[in-house]
């Protein structure tokens, strides 16, 4: 009988469990758009800047008004984490900024921000718990939560490479190679009363180790100038982990001109080979000399991106210097130029479209250019993004009524027009959200 007893109670249990109905899992619906594309201009006057932004359900084409979308004061995001973007804020203020789109308005909106005491360099995000950050202060490193924007703390870093004479030594580019999980960022380093950009003759790296968060060593590597891509800076780290860094050079501002300039004033991909954190002395490679214009009285080569296997793109100089130009250098080197003549001699130099897009081999050290991209003004905003393994690359070249970006097929080689601006500014930004 007490057997049959706790045979029924067990019968009795079992059946209420069955019984039970789960309670549904509740997701709170996010506020924020999670896809879609993020597009913005830059408009300039001489009284002010606005930086058009407007969001799109898809690739949004040709003909495109961006004064119908928002204007904000600022808007420059230095890294995207799904349908969030990193940067300063839209008001110019000082501060690192988590911005997103609200579903509601689609209008960008500040999610949160961390008060800074100078303007935000590059940011790097390393998963949805760690993010470093840079800032105008000189050899500030900064790690912060991206999910919850807690300042988590400072790397120490008193034993970098300092140039006392120079008064700025910042970071202005954040590269993290998952393989050892480290950092390594190139110094930028200005003297600011000098007319360079650049204010030393070597390249300087330093090295953190993410896993201790302490300051490893600084790596060095002479004759070459200015690490930094411009745009975007986006990191080339291959699957190995070899990582590829751009300097500019001297854009000829130390009147090194020429086929004979020296090598640290033109254009060079620099190597730190996997599982090494040490500069590779033998890999020197100049991208412009390889489409065989090393005659260039300057040359330009940035919106460096990596693709796969060693492949990569870059905008650099993709045509020969006009006879206007060497007329005006030859003034500038009898020092007969005028103020106005230098001011035409830079703006052609550095905005007249006189770039093409290109694929590297890093490895053969070989460029070809994108037969299906025209010339582009790349200088100001040479931005290249990688979305669905396919590539974006900004293309401004006013003579063709060009203002946006192209995609290119890395599997097919064919690259055709998909964003072009008819009015609102210069092209720059254009981000994909994702959840």
């Amino acid at each position: 009988m007490k057997t049959n007893k706790l045979f029924l109670s067990a019968f009795l249990f079992a059946s209420l469990i069955a019984c039970k109905t789960e309670e549904p899992v509740v997701t709170e619906e996010s506020k924020y758009m999670e896809e879609g594309y993020v597009l913005s201009t830059l408009s300039q006057s001489t009284a002010s800047n606005a930086y058009y932004v407007g969001h799109y359900t898809t690739i949004p084409g040709e003909n495109i008004d961006m004064t119908a979308k928002s204007s904000y004061e600022y808007f420059y995001p230095r890294a995207t984490w799904k349908n969030f973007m990193f940067g300063q804020s839209l008001k110019n203020e000082q501060t690192l900024s988590k911005q997103a789109v609200l579903k509601s308005t689609g209008l960008m909106t500040e999610v949160a921000s961390i008060p800074l005491l100078s303007y935000v360099w590059d940011v790097e995000i390393i998963n949805e718990n760690l993010g470093v950050y840079t800032t105008g202060v000189n050899h500030s490193v900064h790690l912060f939560n991206p999910t919850t924007m807690e300042k988590l703390g400072d790397i120490d870093m008193s034993k970098a490479m300092d140039i006392p004479a120079n008064d700025r030594n910042n970071y202005n580019t954040i590269i993290y190679r998952k393989q050892d999980n480290k950092l390594f960022l190139p110094l930028y380093t200005d003297n600011s009363k000098t007319g360079n950009y650049y204010d030393s003759q070597n390249v300087y790296v330093e090295v953190i180790n993410l896993t201790t968060k302490q300051w490893e060593k600084t790596l060095t590597i002479e004759q070459a100038m200015y690490p930094i891509s411009r745009g975007l800076e986006n990191s080339m780290v291959d699957e190995s982990g070899n990582i590829y860094i751009l300097t500019q050079g001297s854009y000829g501002l130390d009147n090194q001109l020429g086929i004979n300039a020296a090598k640290r004033s033109r254009p060079q991909i620099l190597k730190i080979p996997a599982n090494s954190t040490e500069f590779d002395a033998t890999y020197k490679f100049n991208p412009v000399d390889a489409i065989g214009l090393n005659s260039l009285l300057v040359q330009l080569a940035m919106g460096t991106i990596y693709h796969e296997n060693g492949i990569a793109f870059a905008a650099v100089s993709g045509q020969s210097n006009s006879a206007r130009v060497l007329e005006l250098v030859g003034k500038l080197a009898n020092g007969t130029i005028t103020a106005v003549e230098y001011q035409e001699l830079s703006n052609s130099v550095f905005n007249d479209p006189d770039q093409r897009w290109v694929k590297l081999d890093l490895n053969a050290k070989t460029a070809a250019i994108i037969q299906d991209i025209p010339l582009t003004a790349a200088y100001a905003y040479p931005f290249s993004y990688k979305y669905d393994s396919k590539f974006y690359f900004n293309v401004n070249n006013a003579n063709l009524g060009l203002n946006g970006y192209y995609v290119y097929d890395p599997v097919t080689g064919k690259a055709s027009k998909a964003i072009n601006i008819a009015k609102g500014g210069v092209v720059n930004h254009f981000i994909k959200l994702t959840k």
